[in-house]
């Protein structure tokens, strides 16, 4: 939302504005500091962290900027000008340094060993990426509210002690409401609530915002993605940035795009959960499932090279003839064996008013009911309401694949091949859900935030999820390097705007 005003009333004064306290707000911050800039950090949510605490903590580098260009540029499939993929390339060659230096702060570094080798997808320039995580320390303790991923915790203290150091100011529990521009269109403020009361903030140079997507915002998702329910992992993105920048007169682009898989939505919980097989593809970890539509059939490789990223996509097919999403939900098959290897689940939440967890041998889950079980294959037919001869037919057909050891319907890798043969047999709901979305309002390579004719929207700049870069596909650890990225380019940019109120 945008409001233009002459009044003179302001509750509160700063230089720069920053909107999201995650991993983008929080990079923002520190570099809008550093380059002499006041800065306030709002935060809508009881706490800090936001989507990127639950992240794997993973940050995507480069080898050499070339070759990482190279990648980006397939990746997005032209949805992106080619200066902000050099200028994230570049960027990307320094990131070990940058979070080295940002490291000592808290007492950690960087590891040294824990690269993965390679970009997400053999494109041009893969083999020039890498990523990197912090080495262990503690951190995890200090955020009670937040559970699931560790490495995205250790991340967020680096960044959440860099801003207590430089003593940036933080209002917790403090929504963004409106932007407020002047008669020539300029941004110089923002609308928040606090404590329950509207509190107006001057910015004399820029507002940043970073508060990330819209996976938790129905009414968009209805309007931008195909597939119809997709379920949020997080809860607190509900498209304020996105919708904010709208009114201020901002285009958009790649809304549609979204990173996720398929993962699990149970009634007690208003958020979904993610299926354990995460990560670029290991070829040589078993999957233990088969995934089959309404009609019991199997119609997709379940194990896709990024299973968080496209995993979804399958899902989004229409049936016009029968009008309905037949892969929405579909049914996750597997047997005794597999269900003895490890949880399936891994619930992961920034949300002091949710304790979710998953048991080691997915037991307790059967018990809840969220894991059906039958003794026999027909039993499953029976609990999903499919023809027992046709999902007899498709497991057959499985097992007839995994003792060829080739996947010649959907061409799953062999090693991830595991046959489902012993009883008791087990069944679970599976549905669409969405990690983090990419689409938001376009940005410029100086991260300014453009209208629909390419015209940047005077001191208003954006960082992270909310507006990504990222637009047909997603490199694993990639989110995250934006928001060191584009959080460092927007929040220097911000401070060296020449202050409204000095002209």
């Amino acid at each position: 939302m945008a409001t233009e005003v002459n009044t003179t009333h302001w509750d509160k004064e700063t230089d720069v504005i920053v909107v999201g306290y995650g991993a983008a707000g929080g990079i923002s911050a520190i570099t809008a500091h550093d380059a002499g800039a006041k800065v306030l950090l709002i935060e809508k949510m009881p706490h800090p962290g936001g989507i990127s605490m639950l992240s794997g903590g993973g940050v995507a580098f480069a080898h050499n900027a070339e070759g990482a260009f190279q990648y980006l540029k397939r990746s997005c499939n032209g949805t992106t000008p080619d200066d902000i993929l050099r200028k994230m390339a570049e960027e990307m060659v320094g990131m070990i340094d940058w979070l080295t230096q940002l490291a000592k702060v808290s007492g950690t570094e960087p590891t040294k060993t824990e690269t993965r080798g390679h970009g997400t997808y053999p494109f041009p320039g893969t083999n020039e990426i890498d990523s990197i995580k912090l080495k262990d320390f503690p951190a995890y303790s200090e955020f009670p509210w937040a559970k699931g991923l560790r490495g995205g915790a250790r991340l967020f203290k680096v960044v959440y002690d860099n801003v207590n150091t430089r003593k940036v100011e933080v209002l917790l529990a403090t929504p963004a409401k409106e932007l407020i521009k002047n008669g020539d269109g300029e941004v110089i403020g923002l609308l928040a609530e606090h404590e329950g009361k509207p509190l107006r903030v001057k910015a004399r140079k820029g507002v940043i915002l970073a508060c990330g997507g819209y996976e938790n915002d129905d009414a968009m998702k209805l309007q931008y993605f195909e597939a119809q329910p997709v379920y949020p992992v997080y809860l607190g993105n509900t498209g304020d940035g996105v919708k904010m920048a709208q009114q201020a007169g901002a285009g958009l682009w790649h809304m549609w795009h979204f990173h996720g898989g398929y993962g699990f939505k149970f009634a007690e919980l208003p958020f979904a959960i993610r299926h354990v097989w995460a990560g670029p593809r290991n070829e040589n970890r078993k999957m233990i499932w088969i995934a089959v539509d309404k009609f019991g059939k199997r119609f997709m490789d379940e194990y896709p090279p990024a299973p968080q990223d496209t995993g979804t996509r399958p899902l989004e097919f229409y049936d016009a003839d029968i009008q309905d999403y037949p892969r929405i939900p579909c049914h996750l098959i597997f047997d005794e064996e597999g269900r003895k290897i490890g949880p399936i689940g891994i619930p992961i939440v920034n949300d002091e008013r949710y304790n979710a967890s998953w048991s080691e041998d997915n037991l307790a889950e059967v018990n809840k009911g969220w894991i059906k079980k039958g003794n026999s294959l027909e039993d499953i037919a029976a609990q999903i309401d499919v023809n027992p001869k046709i999902l007899k037919a498709t497991v057959e057909r499985w097992n007839e694949l995994c003792e060829k050891g080739q996947d010649e319907d959907h061409k799953r890798p062999p090693r991830t091949m595991m046959p489902i043969k012993n009883p008791p047999f087990y069944v679970v709901e599976a549905w669409p859900i969405v990690n983090n979305t990419q689409g938001g309002p376009e940005h410029d390579v100086e991260q300014r935030v453009l209208d629909p004719m390419k015209r940047p929207i005077p001191r208003l700049y954006v960082a992270g999820e909310v507006s990504s870069i990222y637009g047909h596909l997603y490199l694993e650890a990639g989110n995250i390097t934006e928001c060191f990225v584009a959080g460092k380019i927007a929040g220097q940019n911000a401070a060296a705007e020449e202050a409204w109120d000095s002209v």
